[in-house]
């Protein structure tokens, strides 16, 4: 079987999956997103592309890769140019932690990185088990994850298992979609993480003014907090550690 030798990466999750199977090495470009995930230093001489929503097939094709490999959010109009270029693409579509380590799995298997995919999900698997055991003592609290503004939109599938490793449920229920005051007032959380996708230092205050928010549990206690965003949005083995800044959140916003 012929491994690919030149990978260009649409999605800071595809980068950091390949970078921890130790197969940084096979790529030419990376999104230009990546640097917020794994560091300017690591991406050192790689050129940048734009993310799978908005690559066009000219910032592709001068890399010559064996293999483009994009994620969610993804748009039918780039993905086709890409195929009409006639390059070999691969398109990832995550929706729980289940999927994020099938796909773990996959590119490990498509650059014969086999025992590194195993040992990757295991360190995975074993830094949510921990997670677990210390949230097993502690009350559940309802968690809702903000990450954009206008129009309110929840998180991805995936955020609903990390809401649940760190000892709390995840709401409103249905993830992924386009929310209403009323359903979040309804659900009444009794923390907010604001997680705007791209957004470094969101503006927290702009949340506790939302009007007809003010009974909210979360808003009425003050217990709005952030994350480093991308540690939590990007499907990928940062989870790990975005599990563990998502509980440090959670405690944060109970010791205030």
């Amino acid at each position: 079987m012929a491994y690919p030798e030149r990978i260009v990466s649409l999605e800071p999750s595809i980068t950091a999956t390949l970078i921890a199977l130790d197969q940084h090495h096979r790529l030419v470009a990376a999104s230009e997103h990546d640097a917020r995930l794994v560091g300017e230093d690591v991406l050192a001489g790689l050129s940048r592309v734009p993310c799978t929503w908005s690559v066009r097939a000219e910032d592709v094709l001068p890399h010559r890769p064996d293999l483009v490999i994009g994620s969610i959010p993804m748009r039918a109009q780039s993905v086709s140019e890409l195929l009409q270029a006639q390059l070999n693409v691969l398109l990832l579509y995550p929706h729980s932690l289940a999927s994020i380590y099938d796909n773990i799995r996959l590119l490990a298997a498509l650059t014969n990185a086999h025992e590194a995919g195993e040992r990757v999900v295991q360190e995975m698997q074993a830094t949510f088990r921990e997670l677990q055991q210390q949230a097993a003592d502690r009350p559940s609290c309802k968690v809702y994850i903000e990450i954009w503004p206008k129009p309110l939109m929840n998180g991805p599938a995936w955020h609903v298992d990390l809401v649940s490793i760190v000892g709390g449920t995840f709401v409103p229920e249905g993830p992924g979609r386009q929310l209403s005051d009323q359903e979040i007032i309804a659900a009444d959380p009794d923390v907010i993480v604001v997680a705007w996708a791209g957004v470094d230092n969101p503006p927290l205050e702009r949340v506790y003014r939302r009007t007809g928010w003010e009974q909210v549990t979360a808003i009425r206690t003050g217990r709005v907090v952030t994350v480093p965003e991308i540690w939590i949005n990007a499907p990928g083995p940062n989870l790990a550690r975005g599990a563990v800044l998502l509980a440090e959140a959670i405690e944060q916003a109970y010791s205030r």
